[in-house]
Order: C-alpha cells, then structure tokens, then sequence
C-alpha cells in the first residue's frame, strides 16, 4: 500500500453559526487576542479549506464553459459523450462512462430528484457534500435498477415531504451529484444517453410549478478566467484562496468531528459566523496563512506532476474513499487526484505515474501490464485502464482511442494470460491490446467498478508496470 501524505450540519439562529461557537466567541476577536498560528497549523488550514475551495471552482467552471449554454444550479448537465482531450472541468475524465452532473444548492429550499428505471445499465449516482464526503449513494450496487424519486433538504428544513419521494437529508447546502452510467463505446452512449435525459433535477419551487430562485446565479469564476481547476488551486494568492473559502463556509457548515480543526481556527480569529475576508484578519495570521499556503502549494504542486508521494509503483486505495474523516491532508490529496471519487465499495482506483522501478512513465518509452492468469480484476460490474497527461488530462492521438478494458475485445496469452500495452506509438506487436499513452511523462489509471470482496480485504494486487522494448 502506498502511503500518502498524512491527514451534523447543525443550523444556529440564521444557519450562519458554528456548534462549536461559544456565545461569548461569536464576538469578533480583537488583533490583540488573536494567537500567532504554527507553520504547522497554517498548512493545516490550508488542507482544511481546500474542499471547499477547489469544490466551488469546479462547480462555477461547469456552468461557464463556453463549449455549451450557462447554466445554474439545481439542473443536470448531462455529458453524451465519453471524456475527450478538450473536456477539462474535472481531471481523469472517464472513457468507460457517461457523467451526469447536478450541482445542488439548497439555501433556497428542497430539491427534487428522480432516477428512472435503468433495465440492466450499470449505473452510480454519489451525493458529495461541500467538503467532498460521500453522504449517499444510489446506483446497481445500493438501490437497484427500478425507478426512484427522492427529496433532497438540509437539516434544517421541517415540512412535508411529497408523496412517493424519499427523503434525504444533506449536511450541507453544496450537494453534488457525479453521476455515472456506463457506456461501452460512442454508439453506447447514444442509448445511455436516452437514460440520461429521464433524470430529473430541480427546485421544490418549480416542482410545484414557480419560477427558478436560482436563474440569475452569478459564478465567482469563469471557466475562460481559470483554464484548469487543479493547477489554478495551487497558483491562487492567499487572499483569494481564503476570501473563496469563507464564502462557502459561511453556507456550509463543519461536521461536528472537526471540532479540533474549529479551535485552531478560532485561535487565530477566523469563525464561520463572522469572518468573511482575508484582509480583516490580523497581519500575523495573514503572514502564517501566507506561508503555509505557499508551503503546501508547491509541496502539492511537486506531488501532482513528480509523483513524489508514491513510495511504490501504484497508489491503491482500498479503504475509505469519499469518507474522509478528519484526515484533511489525505482529502485535499485526492480533492486535486481525484475530485468526486466514488466510495470504495462503488470503485477503486489504482493510479500511477511510476514503472515498477520507480521511474516516471514516459509515452516515449513501453510499458507492459501484466495480468496472470485468473487474477484480472474480480467485479461485479468492469474494469478499464485510462492513461492521462501530467494534468490528469487525455492527451489527443491519431486513433481517438484512449481506454481499453474488460467491455471491450480482448486478445489473450494461450496461458489465460492478458498483457496491456501503454506507450505513445503503437508496439509492434500483433493483435496487441494497446492503451495510447500522451508523448511526455504520464499517469495511468485502473478503475474497477462494483469491486469484489477479493479486491476490497487486500486478497488481489495491481499488475506490474514493466518497461519493454518495442515488440516484447
């Protein structure tokens, strides 16, 4: 296992304050009580808000991409199309599936959300919250095929729930729905796209036949302004990073074990009641922030594009995926790998930028992964292997081919056994079972869905990654 780096709702008055705020610290802190914060809790900060900063980039890149009309929350964008080069919301776009999108917002009351009857289509449906917990999961594996209908409110909200709807409490007012469907090939995904257009999404209030609260939302970013999420996150200046993150935490509240984190917060005069501006902080705090921030940027930065986290040649995740807990260096690691990965019971994720030498995978060389006899992915559902660009992006190729897995034809060893090949130009080799890779150091990444018990307990290991000469 590969280490990595280490790390109820509860609505007060106007929704505004924290639990963990004493009546007597809703008072502004004086610049002479605030305590001078640690390097290390300054990073620790910096870890704590990422969340619900790359979360709010994200959402507000989605509605401004000017490739499609704007849209606002409470509404599905749907993706009809597997992931190209030129989709660039969200890294490690997938090639296996089609993604329908809903960012909710329930500040302005319940949203109402349908699932139609999906036959025999392998679909998931995770509920993250703002700070990039999975809270609920609908899907093949948790709820089944037949058609569902659910009302979606925050802890806050005590009226009657429509009839024939099942209701679902969010810890935040941030909602968002990475939705999943497969679809094996372009000419799938016409069909999958058929299901997509029966979800529904949207406000109680138009439900009942009224106008949209949200049609005249206005992003903080723009998708033209920020290119890339991810790359933007790690260049941010301290002032904006932590303006953006006290927007959003003033609208969606800690979970109550993030007690601990509150009291470091508040040691330095930051709470969620009250702060709404890096500049209203101390010069001392602003300075620690400062530097944490700059600290973690480029720690991360170095991580993101040298792989310098890995200490083996796959970092594989077994355990907790999308259930962070209070280990909000492992979360923001992921938030910047991975945002929206799906719990680990719905899919694992092994991912790669180094050979099994430790040397970073290059397209100008060939790798071969090598599964044995018997010991392919053991799923429920099918597995896939994806290369990306430093980025996390698909890199274009003269072949639009860009995935290659357990849905698609396959040519065997006469043992049982299967070899994939990665590499920028096609190995000479016949019939060969080729994934193309971009032509300067890249990532690759194998997705199991619905996973066995085998894969979930340890009992099954990732294939090598193995540098070979063109035609082995």
């Amino acid at each position: 296992m590969s280490k990595l780096p280490a790390t109820l709702f509860c609505a007060l008055a106007l929704g505004l304050l924290s639990p963990y705020t004493s009546a007597a610290s809703d008072m502004a802190i004086s610049e002479d009580a605030q305590s001078t914060l640690s390097e290390t809790e300054a990073q620790q900060i910096f870890d704590y808000a990422y969340p619900l900063v790359i979360m709010k980039i994200s959402q507000d890149l989605m509605f401004t991409v000017p490739i499609r009309e704007r849209s606002v929350p409470n509404h599905f964008i749907h993706f009809k199309r597997l992931a190209m080069p030129q989709n660039r919301a969200v890294v490690l776009g997938n090639r296996n599936t089609l993604y329908s999108v809903g960012w909710i917002d329930l500040s302005k009351g319940p949203v109402v959300f349908e699932i139609p009857d999906m036959g025999d289509r392998y679909y998931v449906m995770p509920l993250l919250d703002a700070w990039t917990n999975t809270f609920k999961s609908f899907g093949s594996r948790t709820t089944g095929q037949k058609a569902q209908k659910y009302f979606i409110v925050d802890s806050n909200w005590t009226g009657e729930v429509p009839e024939g709807y099942e209701k679902v409490i969010s810890p935040t007012n941030m909602v968002w729905i990475t939705g999943r469907i497969q679809a094996d090939s372009p000419q799938d995904a016409v069909t999958a796209g058929k299901l997509q257009d029966a979800y529904k999404l949207m406000t109680y209030a138009q439900y009942l036949g009224g106008d949209d609260p949200f049609s005249g939302y206005q992003p903080e970013y723009e998708a033209m302004q920020v290119g890339k999420p991810v790359p933007y996150s790690l260049k941010m200046s301290a002032e904006k990073f932590y303006d953006s993150f006290f927007r959003m935490w003033s609208t969606n509240a800690s979970p109550e074990i993030d007690s601990s984190m509150i009291q470091i917060l508040e040691k330095a005069g930051i709470q969620r009641a009250t702060t709404r501006s890096f500049a209203d902080l101390s010069t001392s705090v602003q300075e620690a922030l400062h530097a944490g921030l700059q600290t973690k940027q480029a720690k991360y930065i170095k991580d993101f594009y040298d792989g310098t986290s890995q200490t083996e040649a796959w970092i594989f995740n077994r355990e907790r995926m999308g259930t962070w807990g209070t280990d909000f260096e492992r979360r923001t690691y992921w938030a910047m790998w991975g945002l929206g990965a799906n719990l680990v019971e719905d899919a694992v994720y092994g991912v790669s930028q180094l050979d099994e030498t430790l040397t970073p995978l290059n397209g100008s060389n060939v790798y071969r992964m090598h599964f044995a006899a018997g010991e392919l992915p053991p799923t429920s559902a099918f597995w896939s292997v994806t290369n990306y660009d430093e980025e996390g992006y698909l890199e274009a190729n003269e072949y639009n081919r860009y995935s290659l897995g357990s849905n698609h034809p396959l040519k065997y060893n006469n043992d049982g056994s299967l070899d994939f090949y990665l590499s920028n130009i096609k190995p000479n080799i016949e019939d060969v079972n080729w994934v193309p890779a971009p032509k300067a150091n890249f990532k690759t990444l194998l997705r199991i869905y619905w996973p066995d018990q085998k894969i979930l307990q340890g009992e099954w290991a990732l294939p090598p990654l193995t540098r070979v000469e063109d035609g082995e």
